[in-house]
């Protein structure tokens, strides 16, 4: 699907002294929209910035959504939650997650995602796990919690997530962001995205 309107993070004069030809290749392009805000958090912070955010949009009238109807549904087992700390630890795990919020940093625009959803778009299980992990849910490295770990060469507050947060406003634009975000990779089948592509349709129909 490709978008008629100026793309998110591109600034009225640059896109008003564009040509069609080269607007045209945005929307072929659909270069990926660029997070308003972007923090590293220690493990053992997520806690707290989750709750932080969550009081700071109920406060506001808004909502956190942390399993919008948009996510797959796909939850990690026992493994999978192990093997992603202790890849963590050794330092080779991805460590982003994404989050949407109309009018974070920003007025808010035009759109039909009410002003101050929290909405996770990727990384729900990486953050879900590093909850588990620090609330001593689980072991690692055969038999290591982590208050094991704290004042160890591997403490849990030397390692860091790093939260992004956009700003779509639209719903049919904060789709097409997830599918293009996932639908080149292999943790997502064909049919999860196509499922997204339908939500997508939807609510740009009825926007």
């Amino acid at each position: 699907m490709r978008s008629t309107t100026k793309p998110m993070g591109v600034s009225d004069s640059y896109w008003s002294s564009l040509t069609d030809e080269y607007r045209a290749m945005y929307e072929i392009v659909r270069p990926m929209a660029r997070a308003t805000y972007e923090v590293d958090i220690q493990l053992g912070y997520v806690e707290k910035f989750l709750e932080g955010q969550r009081r700071d949009v109920e406060s506001m009238g808004g909502v956190m959504e942390l399993d919008p109807d948009f996510q797959r549904g796909h939850k990690w087992d026992a493994t999978q939650r192990t093997r992603y700390i202790e890849s963590l630890i050794r330092g080779c795990a991805p460590r982003n997650i994404l989050f949407n919020c109309p009018g974070y940093t920003t007025g808010k625009e035009p759109g039909d995602i009410p002003e101050h959803t929290f909405q996770c778009i990727d990384g729900l299980q990486r953050i879900t796990t590093v909850r588990k992990f620090m609330a001593g849910e689980f072991c690692v490295f055969e038999n290591l919690k982590a208050a094991d770990l704290k004042g160890s060469p591997f403490d849990p507050s030397k390692y860091r997530l790093r939260i992004a947060v956009y700003e779509f406003s639209k719903r049919a634009d904060l789709l097409q962001f997830y599918i293009d975000l996932n639908a080149g990779g292999t943790a997502h089948s064909e049919e999860e995205i196509e499922r997204v592509r339908k939500l997508r349709d939807a609510a740009a129909a009825a926007s």
